[in-house]
């Protein structure tokens, strides 16, 4: 009965994953790269392997969709599994009229919304806090 039950979870959860979700489900790591906004200039390079900071993030990248704004950037992330990069994405945070996502899923060029939690999450790792 109980294996039944986890069967039927796990089979629910696979059908219920948004493309995001799927392509990002196996990341064993994350970098997120912050630049002098509009550059690629590099500021400051966050790694982790904490699986709740990349779920997370993961869920934040997996919002509603966005315009596509033509604002600059303020940094990159990338989500790896077993050292292969899965999914690069760049994103603008710190201005609140132009916060977005961009990355290219499945042959699209995509953007999402970035919301004020995630921003505010953006923030404080690019201050050095480690608060996921």
């Amino acid at each position: 009965m109980r294996c039944g039950f986890f069967l039927l979870a796990i089979l629910f959860y696979s059908c219920n994953s948004s493309p995001i979700q799927k392509k990002l489900s196996s990341s064993d790591s994350l970098v997120i790269n912050f630049n002098v906004p509009n550059t690629d200039v590099v500021v400051k390079t966050v790694i982790t392997t904490e699986e709740n900071a990349i779920n997370r993030l993961s869920q934040f990248v997996d919002s509603k969709s966005a315009e596509q704004f033509k604002c600059g950037y303020d940094g990159n992330m990338i989500f790896y599994s077993k050292g292969e990069a899965l999914l690069p994405i760049v994103f603008k945070y710190k201005e609140a009229g132009c916060r977005h996502f961009l990355f290219e899923l499945d042959g699209k060029l995509t953007n999402t919304a970035i919301s004020n939690e995630a921003a505010d999450l953006l923030q404080s790792l690019e201050e050095g806090k480690n608060t996921y």
